[in-house]
């Protein structure tokens, strides 16, 4: 792209660009306003004996949600390579039997060949 065309591109889109700075400037100030006072009273107030043992509370839960996300995906990923491997296996018995053993070592020889071959020449 040449310099004048991503000039005129540039100069279509500022106005664009600056209303929408604009309108974060304002949603920013009134958030500000709103939220200001208390969020500013909580960071500056000494905690207590309560918020502590509810933040401990709720980093536990969050660990044990965590936890069982993690056991769930791990349970995932392991029923799909049982899936996959049960299916390949059903797929190499269905194959040996149509192509018959001899014809079905001859083509696994052959793959073999192929696939050596090829990490040979990596």
């Amino acid at each position: 792209m040449s310099s004048p065309d991503f000039l005129a591109i540039l100069s279509q889109i500022s106005p664009y660009v600056s209303a929408t700075v604009k309108h974060s400037r304002t949603v920013l100030a009134h958030a500000q306003r709103l939220a200001g006072p208390p969020l500013v009273s909580l960071t500056t107030a000494e905690p207590d004996l309560v918020s502590i043992v509810m933040l401990l509370v709720i980093l536990w839960l969050s660990l044990l949600v965590l936890n069982q996300m993690a056991r769930m995906a791990y349970g995932v990923v392991a029923m799909a390579l049982k899936v996959t491997l049960l299916t390949a296996g059903v797929a190499a018995i269905i194959w040996v039997m149509n192509r018959g053993v001899e014809e079905a070592g001859r083509d696994l020889g052959y793959a073999s060949g192929m696939v050596i071959d090829y990490f040979q020449k990596i």
